[in-house]
């Protein structure tokens, strides 16, 4: 079966809850309703939208990195990294802190995101 990357009323009505329900979803075992959110906040926190992300951005930036190191889907992993690495500034100081726990696939685009400061 094809995952299911396309966002709705849900994906919306989550992002409107806050930070809370953004996290419940992506740290659940769902692994669609994460693409779909994760898809959603594509658009959601791009620049060019002008949304607020005043009280989501740190924590969602956070929570991202959590998910690169803790996430057993390879494509969810490509995801969170996709949206650090394109709507987050360094540094990404849980990824230092844990780059020994980070699937080796992933390392070497850790690794660049790490290193962006220095």
């Amino acid at each position: 079966m094809e995952p299911n990357y396309v966002y709705g009323d849900a994906e919306r009505e989550i992002v409107k809850s806050g930070y809370e329900a953004i996290e419940a979803v992506l740290v659940s075992h769902d692994t669609d309703a994460k693409r779909r959110l994760l898809f959603y906040l594509d658009w959601y926190i791009d620049p060019y939208y002008k949304h607020d992300l005043a009280d989501l951005y740190e924590p969602l930036k956070e929570l991202l990195q959590k998910m690169v190191i803790a996430e057993n889907e390879d494509d969810v992993i490509e995801d969170a990294l996709f949206l650090l690495e394109s709507y987050t500034d360094p540094p990404y100081e849980r990824l230092r802190k844990s780059v020994d726990e980070v699937p080796q696939q992933f390392l070497p685009k850790v690794l660049y995101l790490i290193n962006l400061n220095d």
